[in-house]
């Protein structure tokens, strides 16, 4: 193994990302019939890609990727009417969950754990939504290998979303900015990094159908080194890492009942092009071009 191949994956994927990331990309539209009443909700995804990237840095590439992930919620705080009226505080929630990624490749497996089981992330952290448009949320995240390829990565981050609907309509960008910190071990070289992103996710409904309404989406983002993210071997840092967009195609699957909980299915085509100190972890290959289809499911 070349040390340019382990600095290929030694960074970790998740979620916001993370979270983001991923549910970001294959969201679809909830069906609002759904019998969940109570304080406590569920999210889980299934995703297939035909390469993991983590923030730009190429994971794996070949053989088969999949990425199961689960979140559950639990509503501490809810405004009623009279209170929504003087409080910019409308919700307030915990949440916790895990993503994965399994991989044919037995990437960087050392023998001393699940070889197929390359990653599993744990995250969790509190909510609140303000003014009904707007959500900051923060949240702790470990980054773990149970196939022994590297020491868990523990990360603090926070991420701030609008809602924009209210004024742009149809038109809306949804917005976001993300920033994380490594606090425990260090993804690449010896300096622990401060990571940012911003992003938008456009989207629109194409068939208006009652029951299986087709949206298309236009997510975009871009991620920065705030301080020895993105560095090469020699130390020297890259304020810019990556940009990924693309389309993603999303239709609710309306034929299982919604005492079963919301069920969607999607399927999306990203481009990454990246700044140069991540064209050369990922072996000159710029632009990537990666195709994810998703099941996700929410009660």
């Amino acid at each position: 193994m070349t040390t340019e191949d382990k600095g290929l994956t030694r960074w970790r994927g998740m979620l916001l990302a993370a979270l983001g990331t991923l549910a970001v990309l294959t969201a679809a539209p909830a069906r609002a019939d759904s019998p969940n009443k109570g304080l406590v909700s569920l999210s889980v995804g299934s995703d297939f890609t035909t390469a993991y990237f983590f923030r730009g840095i190429l994971q794996e590439r070949d053989g088969f990727i999949w990425q199961p992930y689960g979140e559950l919620g639990f509503n501490l705080f809810t405004a009623d009417e009279e209170e929504a009226k003087v409080n910019p505080l409308r919700s307030f929630s915990l949440f916790a969950g895990s993503w994965n990624s399994i991989q044919s490749e037995k990437t960087l497996a050392d023998g001393s754990g699940p070889g197929n089981w390359y990653e599993a992330d744990f995250y969790a952290g509190l909510k609140a939504s303000f003014f009904g448009n707007t959500e900051a949320k923060a949240f702790y995240i470990a980054y773990s290998y149970p196939g022994g390829a590297f020491k868990t990565v523990q990360e603090i981050d926070f991420q701030l979303s609008l809602n924009d609907t209210e004024w742009l309509d149809k038109w809306a960008l949804n917005p976001y900015v993300l920033f994380g910190g490594e606090f425990d071990n260090t993804a690449l070289g010896t300096d622990k990094g401060a990571y940012a992103e911003v992003g938008i996710r456009p989207s629109m409904v194409v068939i208006d159908d009652e029951s299986y309404p087709v949206s298309v989406a236009l997510p975009m983002k871009a991620g920065f080194s705030l301080s020895n993210y993105y560095e090469d071997a020699a130390g020297h840092d890259n304020a810019f890492g990556f940009f990924q967009g693309g389309p993603v195609v999303s239709v609710p699957l309306a034929f299982i009942p919604a005492e079963y909980g919301s069920w969607a299915a999607s399927a999306g085509v990203s481009v990454y092009a990246f700044g140069e100190n991540l064209e050369t972890y990922n072996k000159g290959n710029n632009p990537w071009v990666v195709g994810t289809t998703s099941i996700t499911f929410s009660y």
